[in-house]
């Protein structure tokens, strides 16, 4: 039986170490970065655009919004509209959409059904749907926009 060379030991050792680091820290990185998401995205509805469909077509009043789940930057505007859906108990009529749902095919078809103009290259976007139409469509929403938002009449 051949003697395995010491060296040969060592180099296996650091390649296991090596391993293990770079495994600790993707997870770490994924844990810090690329799994955070948006607070409403968390408490809200969320749903995809199969789901999307099948929900316009059974509710009479919803409130869509729109945005990136892993944009984190608009955290005010969004945790003033969790004040709003729970100040007007809009639990089951708020939905909330990741962006990446609005491919162009289901853009199209969105504007067609709808009769809208659509676009998702401006977010985050508000769409009050009432009785199976799009009463109105808010683009690049800010805080003030949010706070004078009505939506008494989605219920």
């Amino acid at each position: 039986m051949k003697k395995i060379p010491v060296k040969n030991y060592f180099i296996l050792l650091i390649m296991l170490i090596g391993v293990m680091l770079v495994t600790l820290f993707g997870a770490n990185f994924y844990n810090n970065n690329l799994k955070k998401t948006s607070s409403l995205y968390k408490y809200a509805n969320h749903m995809g655009r199969n789901d999307l469909k099948e929900y316009l077509s059974e509710s009479s009043s919803l409130v869509i919004y729109i945005s990136d789940k892993y944009d984190l930057t608009k955290e005010n505007i969004e945790d003033s509209l969790k004040d709003k859906i729970i100040e007007l108990n809009l639990y089951n009529n708020f939905v909330y959409v990741d962006k990446k749902e609005f491919n162009d095919k289901f853009l199209d078809y969105f504007n067609t059904t709808y009769h809208t103009n659509l676009s998702v290259s401006v977010l985050p976007t508000i769409i009050i749907y009432n009785d199976g139409v799009i009463e109105n469509i808010y683009y690049s929403l800010d805080i003030d926009m949010v706070n004078n938002l009505s939506l008494d009449g989605v219920k």
